[in-house]
């Protein structure tokens, strides 16, 4: 395949204009080089024909900014200019008589962001005409996107009162740009006309050079779709041509998708969040992820809207393609259990029902409806481990508290996913209300009530303190948690060497937006807010990005400095922290034990990594005896750290990468394999205590170290 190729679509069947002549055309393959050209770029259309053909034709339709042509206007079936294509070695062919016929698209039509169409008439030998793609198929033409590349834009906060910003076209370029391209008075009323709710438009979509082209675009959100002004987005795709995105490292993703949903980073129902950037469902999605349940991936682009002749307007900053930053995040269907590494399973939402069946699933509805039947009740323990995914709940339950997902509740706002096994796991979702030091929902689901027994609510409080010590002790940026991951995720949107940052630009366009319904609240401080059950005074260090991204590491993790943490205490100096730390309290826990470094190290790179633990010790109001030792280590990479590889994912403590089984042996050490660790790279080992009543200890604090 030629590295030229940007678009190659073999038909296996065609519509036949003359359905009365044999069909003599096998079916076809279409591409066009550069694959996507810039103004006054001359373009090669070729077209790979079998059968007996007499003549070949390019049809060609120009799609000028500012008036696009759905399938439904009568222009774009009488819009398209004629070009013979060839198999004679000239004017774009290659080779003579290889059944690869071409043509060249003038340079002059090249021009800056204009849509090209193009299809391919063939005649055959009987005189009947076929073309590619048939005018049944969904997308009836193949495309091309004419772009010379991102421009500067410059902006004000507030125009007229606060000095305006520049980002420059480099700048620009650092954010992945997704262009929609469709008629402006469509996307006014999709996106601000209570009477287009959620109805669906055309228009064309182009990603990574790639044009989606007659995909519908509609509004997003239930109660929250009209709130903010700047909302949220929804693209379905055609069937034959799913969307290709990428992960939030740039990687692309294995799986294509039907649909792709925007959230417009503006906390419609949190405005004390508005200047956060998306920051807060990053964290949020990316935190239960490392822990172990099973979550949405999301990732930021900057979205232009191409509806008006004009690229950027000189009399108004909030005219022009640019409409700032968005978060896609992925929908809990088929490809993301598959790009996530889940075997298929039935999703479902408590609100609308099924969401995904697998492919030799019932298709009714029965085991979920006796799913959320048994959970509305205090079923007794053997029920809640044959139905429920107790670890991933766990987990789930204990970030629920850490990162303040003050707006779940039983019957919303999150997805159940069935396991191959029959058991239910909880799925966090619509996470835009996060890191309130108030109460607002109950904020928890219905299998919350699995901890009124007994047993469940111990290996609960055991998860608990784990997350706490293994996700929430370290606020520094290359701990290898919560400060770590507020720290990565705020590298893509505050890029390095550039003077600018992303936030800024989503401030500039959207603090004081006409479309806004709520101006100036960027970075307001002190915030009073009296939404979450009581009003509560937000602070920030400094009202910018950075101040949001202190805030959040001190929300989940101990900065309050005092153990006088009370749910609803409207302090957000470590409120998530402190309220994880009241359900994970237990007097009768063994005391946290300390561990060292037993070999030498450095001394070799073939011997085994040996430790040491004090002594185990009970606690004074328990008289539980030693039950186990565990051990385990985690991998941790950060700029600055031994291993780290930009540009890679980096690595965090909570994120499973080896333990020991409880070890019954009172032993006091244990030897880590060589073969355990990579050469070069950082890890942290801790080790905790079990007595016999099943209570593990805290784990130690870590011995960190960079393997030989």
């Amino acid at each position: 395949m030629r590295s030229s190729l940007v678009l190659a679509l073999i038909l296996a069947a065609a519509v036949r204009a003359d359905t009365n002549s044999p069909f003599a055309v096998a079916p076809l393959v279409a591409e066009h080089s550069p694959a996507q050209p810039k103004s006054s770029q001359p373009v090669t259309v070729a077209a790979q024909v079998g059968g007996a053909v007499v003549r070949v034709t390019l049809l060609v339709q120009v799609v000028d900014p500012g008036n696009y042509l759905r399938r439904s206007d009568a222009a774009f079936t009488n819009s398209w200019r004629e070009f013979p294509m060839n198999d004679d070695g000239i004017n774009g062919d290659v080779s003579k008589h290889d059944r690869r016929f071409a043509a060249i698209v003038p340079a002059e039509l090249q021009q800056h962001r204009r849509l090209v169409r193009y299809c391919v008439d063939v005649v055959d030998k009987n005189g009947g005409v076929t073309r590619y793609p048939a005018a049944t198929n969904a997308c009836p033409n193949f495309a091309y996107f004419v772009y010379d590349g991102l421009p500067a834009w410059t902006g004000s906060s507030r125009p007229g009162r606060t000095p305006p910003l520049t980002f420059s076209s480099e700048f620009m370029e650092t954010m992945p740009a997704l262009h929609l391209i469709a008629r402006r008075e469509d996307v006014e009323r999709s996106q601000w006309s209570q009477s287009a709710d959620r109805q669906r438009f055309f228009g064309t979509i182009i990603s990574d050079g790639r044009v989606y082209d007659h995909i519908q675009f509609h509004n997003r959100g239930k109660a929250s779709t009209y709130v903010a002004g700047k909302n949220k987005w929804g693209f379905k795709f055609n069937e034959s041509q799913r969307f290709r995105d990428r992960d939030l490292w740039g990687r692309p993703l294995n799986n294509a998708v039907k649909s792709l949903s925007l959230n417009a980073c503006a906390s419609p129902w949190a405005p004390v969040n508005r200047g956060m950037a998306g920051l807060d469902e990053a964290v949020s999605f990316r935190a239960y992820q490392l822990a172990g349940v099973p979550a949405a991936s999301t990732h930021w682009l900057q979205l232009r809207v191409i509806a008006d002749s004009e690229e950027a307007s000189t009399k108004s900053q909030y005219s022009g393609d640019l409409w700032g930053l968005y978060q896609a995040v992925q929908e809990p269907d088929g490809a993301w259990l598959r790009e996530s590494g889940l075997a298929d399973g039935d999703v479902y939402s408590p609100e609308t029902g099924v969401k995904h069946r697998a492919e030799n699933s019932p298709t009714n509805d029965v085991a979920f409806q006796e799913f959320m039947n048994g959970s509305q009740f205090g079923v007794n323990e053997s029920w809640w481990r044959n139905n429920l995914d107790l670890p991933a709940y766990y987990s789930f339950h204990a970030l629920n508290r850490v990162l303040g997902n003050v707006d779940l509740r039983p019957g919303a706002n999150h997805y159940l996913y069935r396991e191959p096994n029959g058991r239910w796991c909880v799925i966090p979702w619509d996470l835009d209300m996060m890191f309130i030091a108030r109460t607002h929902q109950p904020g928890y689901v219905a299998q919350a009530q699995c901890l009124e027994v007994r047993a469940l609510k111990l290996e609960y409080r055991n998860r608990a303190r784990e997350v706490l010590d293994l996700f929430c002790a370290d606020p520094r940026p290359n701990g290898g948690q919560v400060g770590q991951l507020v720290d990565e995720l705020m590298s893509f949107l505050a890029p390095t060497n550039q003077a600018r940052s992303w936030p800024e630009l989503d401030m500039c366009l959207w603090n004081y937006h006409p479309r806004s319904h709520a101006r100036g609240e960027f970075y307001r401080t002190p915030y009073r807010d009296h939404r979450f059950g009581g009003e509560w005074i937000r602070t920030l260090d400094t009202p910018d990005f950075a101040g949001f991204g202190r805030y959040i590491v001190d929300y989940c993790t101990g900065s309050r400095g005092t153990d006088d943490y009370a749910p609803n205490d409207g302090d957000q100096r470590g409120y998530g922290f402190g309220f994880l730390t009241i359900e994970a309290r237990d007097s009768r826990i063994p005391e946290r034990p300390v561990i060292r470094r037993a070999d030498t190290p450095g001394n070799s790179s073939s011997g085994p990594l040996r430790w040491e633990i004090s002594p185990f010790r009970r606690a004074p109001t328990n008289g539980a005896g030693f039950a186990a030792v565990q051990w385990r280590v985690g991998q941790i990479s950060a700029p600055g750290l031994t291993g780290y590889q930009a540009g890679q994912p980096r690595r965090y403590e909570i994120e499973e990468f080896w333990r020991s089984e409880p070890l019954a042996t009172a032993t006091n050490g244990v030897a880590l394999p060589p073969s355990l660790c990579q050469p070069r790279h950082t890890y942290r080992v801790r080790a905790r205590y079990l007595d016999t009543t099943g209570r593990f200890s805290h784990w130690s604090e870590p011995v960190q170290f960079v393997a030989p």
